[in-house]
């Protein structure tokens, strides 16, 4: 029996996105921005960064890993963050998934701990909720913390006070207490306060091997103690 099947739907294939918090660096119209993609897959992205992009603009989007290289992207929508200034994009690729395959999307799921055969499964988020105690310093300073959340790349951390004085993309270090003791390298996304008095701080993991390691190492952890 034939397939009656188009070449198209035999190819359309549902790809994973997962949430994560992966430094980037974006080019449009010659000038250049810092951006966190905080979701992405083979199909496309969600960007956050400072300023506000139009519907339909093509921009660069590069990874900051040596030799990986950018792809075009297309946004699709654009709006600000309930909390901060920042704004979040969505974007889709102006390539097609063959090229995809070679682009620094892929290298960087991989990166995060997905296999090839993982990266067309359904849409996914891999986030833990946690109260794991912690602590935060930034500018040298130690803050004590609790790790509420756990994700691909990047965390969710409250302290019991406002920090004063941080700031956005600010390099701070997050030490976890486990029974090996874990340091991981991160700079902050945002800051919200609550109305308690605490404050909480999205922080993205340094994507160099090293730190990624320690914070799978984290990970599994969390994992052991939830099943």
């Amino acid at each position: 029996m034939k397939d009656t099947k188009s070449p198209k739907v035999q190819e359309r294939r549902v790809t994973t996105r997962v949430d994560c918090c992966y430094p980037v660096e974006c080019e449009l119209e010659g000038q250049r921005f810092p951006g966190s993609v905080t979701n992405m897959g083979l199909g496309g992205m969600r960007l956050l960064a400072e300023r506000e992009l139009s519907r339909d603009t093509t921009l660069q989007v590069h990874s900051k890993e040596p030799g990986w290289g950018s792809l075009a992207a297309r946004v699709v929508w654009s709006r600000a963050r309930a909390e901060g200034d920042d704004f979040e994009s969505g974007l889709i690729y102006r390539d097609g998934l063959k090229e995809l395959e070679n682009s620094w999307v892929k290298a960087a799921l991989q990166h995060l701990g997905f296999e090839s055969s993982s990266l067309y499964e359904r849409r996914r988020t891999l986030r833990a909720n946690t109260s794991l105690q912690a602590q935060l310093a930034v500018a040298g300073r130690p803050y004590a913390c609790v790790m509420r959340d756990l994700g691909l790349g990047g965390a969710l951390v409250e302290t019991p006070a406002q920090i004063l004085g941080i700031q956005d993309r600010a390099a701070v270090t997050l030490e976890v207490n486990l029974p090996d003791k874990q340091v991981l390298f991160a700079h902050v996304v945002y800051s919200r306060l609550l109305p308690s008095g605490a404050q909480q701080h999205g922080l993205c993991f340094d994507p160099d091997r090293h730190n990624q390691a320690q914070a799978r190492l984290v990970e599994g952890y969390l994992e052991a103690l939830h099943s």
